[in-house]
């Protein structure tokens, strides 16, 4: 299995919700919640419990500059830092997330084609990358479309995505046949298109989702069988939830990397859950239950690996009507580095009253604090310890005494 999970990118986390490019629109923004952002990065949409789309490609990233409200391109930005992208889908909304990964043997489905058409003039702009003047040969081009380019008969990179599609008054959802489009393409080309290439876009199967996940557990103790099967201690991490039932699917994530650069290789798929047991009893669901075993039919399987259920579209059931439950309790408001008082700071995992002196009189001398990991770092946090801040720190927006010029928490 050669799937690595490099990243993940939150949409609603971010300090702002969108910007906007010249002649694009609107991006939409997130948080790096997870490992890095790396641009030409493919993606997997995931809506709640859903991965609603799989094989975009993260083609264009920006973020807003420190000392002004200008944007740049990056190439990859870290965890906790917020981003503006685009994917080749519109309807990215607050509680949606980018699942990132590569993968070196499993690519898209392209085994029929949806349009042809002939690049006649290729661009490229330092924010939003590569773009051509295409002018569709038979079939259609569309907004969001897988696409290859072809070179001599051959092609050239890896699949991406149609990113933006223009005609003379303005953005199109499809080019058909006819006077020329604009196609902009990003940074996710592999290969600059020239005048000649050909442009060929894929069919995709319709669907309303791709896979329903059941969570995620942490594996926390492993018991040989000695029949190619184990059975696992297992943990819902704090804050998640997780209903495993007996026969789903199931993969095997192994965590690699460092605190500041998580990622996850996937080192078994298509597995199925053979049993499920809490406190000694076999049930057939865990379905509000934070510790119990689980079998499967690996040896594969280490302390600290992650075990994730899914029910593949197909076979996924309709959910029965749940009963009404009472609203959950409201989040904490996150606490602001750069204005909360000492009593507010000593609230935030691991800050000690010295850490909270040192954070005051730091806060003091240089103004604030660009972002929560620079907080972290400056009054001696841990890697791990910083992680713990996530969700409950923020840091705003503060004003440098020198110039007066605001600087953003990017």
């Amino acid at each position: 299995m050669t799937e690595v999970r490099v990243g993940l990118i939150e949409f609603g986390k971010a300090l702002n919700d969108s910007v906007t490019l010249p002649g694009l629109g609107e991006l939409p923004g997130g948080q790096v919640s997870a490992g890095r952002a790396v641009r030409g990065a493919r993606a997997r949409l995931r809506r709640g419990d859903h991965v609603l789309a799989d094989n975009l490609r993260l083609g264009i990233m920006v973020r807003k500059k420190f000392f002004s409200s200008d944007v740049e391109a990056v190439t990859d930005a870290g965890f906790l830092k917020d981003v503006f992208v685009a994917v080749g889908r519109r309807d990215l909304a607050k509680g949606d997330s980018l699942e990132l990964y590569t993968d070196d043997t499993v690519g898209p489905d392209t085994s029929r084609q949806d349009g042809v058409g002939a690049v006649l003039a290729p661009g490229f702009d330092q924010l939003t990358g590569f773009h051509a003047s295409v002018g569709v040969r038979e079939g259609v081009l569309r907004f969001g479309a897988l696409v290859s380019l072809v070179r001599g008969g051959r092609p050239a990179g890896e699949p991406m995505r149609v990113l933006g599609l223009f005609g003379p008054a303005g953005p199109l959802e499809e080019l058909p046949p006819g006077p020329p489009g604009t196609v902009l393409l990003g940074f996710q080309c592999e290969v600059p298109p020239l005048a000649g290439d050909a442009l060929v876009a894929f069919q995709e199967p319709a669907h309303d989702f791709l896979e329903r996940r059941e969570g995620s557990v942490v594996v926390h103790g492993v018991t040989d069988l000695g029949n190619g099967s184990v059975v696992a201690a297992v943990e819902v991490p704090e804050g998640r939830g997780a209903a495993f039932t007996t026969g789903s699917p199931a993969r095997v994530l192994r965590p690699i990397g460092t605190t500041f650069n998580e990622r996850s290789t996937v080192v078994s798929a298509d597995l199925r859950i053979l049993s499920l047991a809490r406190d000694g009893v076999a049930v057939r669901t865990s379905a509000g239950t934070r510790v119990f075993t689980v079998g499967l039919a690996t040896r594969d399987l280490r302390e600290n690996d992650l075990i994730e259920a899914y029910v593949p579209a197909a076979v996924a059931p309709l959910a029965p009507l749940a009963p009404l439950a009472p609203p959950p309790a409201p989040a904490p408001a996150a606490v602001d580095v750069n204005t909360a008082s000492g009593p507010e700071l000593a609230s935030l995992p691991g800050l000690s009253p010295s850490r909270v002196t040192t954070a005051l009189e730091l806060r003091q001398r240089q103004g604030g604090f660009p972002d929560v990991e620079a907080f972290g770092i400056a009054i001696g946090l841990q890697p791990h310890e910083i992680v713990r801040l996530r969700g409950r720190a923020t840091a705003g927006r503060v004003a440098l005494r020198e110039t007066g010029v605001r600087q953003l928490d990017i």
